[in-house]
């Protein structure tokens, strides 16, 4: 019985639960975020769907706000989701290879700053949840995921940044891409 139990922890088996285990601590926190950004700006932080949703509505005058505050929500979104790229390799959990704890960091010093500044910045959390979402995309895989055009949005910046990695890592040559 210890043996079967012993094999199933495997480090493999014990990697994915920890990486699981942490999305869906990531995935609080970021609910959390997104509920605080909602209930402060009427805006969505964390998920690009919620924005660009905001972007139609308000293109159609159907929520009142201006249309380029959730348009730059997408942008910042992406651009965390781009510092991901630049930092982290690849699109697998490599450790020892990524700066998982360097992401970790500046998620939360982003958010330290939006709430040191008394939420006036919904730019660094989306900025800060685009980080957070590249990042636990290249742990799981791509196996955890949240909305689609989130999925997409933090798909479009961690391989532009991983492009722009690579582009400097060859000595910014433009041979082989």
């Amino acid at each position: 019985e210890n043996v079967q139990l012993a094999a199933a922890l495997n480090p493999s088996t014990k990697e994915k639960l920890g990486v699981h285990a942490i999305g869906m601590a990531l995935s609080f926190c970021a609910g959390a975020a997104n509920a605080i950004a909602f209930a402060k700006w009427k805006l969505y932080v964390s998920h690009v769907s919620g924005s660009s949703t905001a972007i139609g509505l308000r293109m159609e005058d159907e929520q009142p706000g201006d249309v380029p505050t959730p348009v730059e929500l997408v942008v910042y979104f992406i651009v965390g989701s781009w510092v991901a790229g630049l930092l982290i390799p690849g699109t697998t959990m490599k450790m020892g290879q990524a700066r998982y704890e360097v992401v970790l960091f500046l998620v939360a010093a982003m958010e330290l700053v939006c709430w040191w500044h008394e939420l006036r910045y919904p730019e660094m959390l989306a900025a800060a949840m685009g980080l957070q979402n590249a990042m636990i995309t290249s742990w799981s895989g791509a196996v955890l995921r949240t909305t689609h055009m989130t999925g997409t949005a933090t798909d479009l910046g961690s391989a532009l940044g991983r492009m722009l990695s690579r582009f400097f890592r060859r000595s910014c040559s433009l041979s082989n891409f």
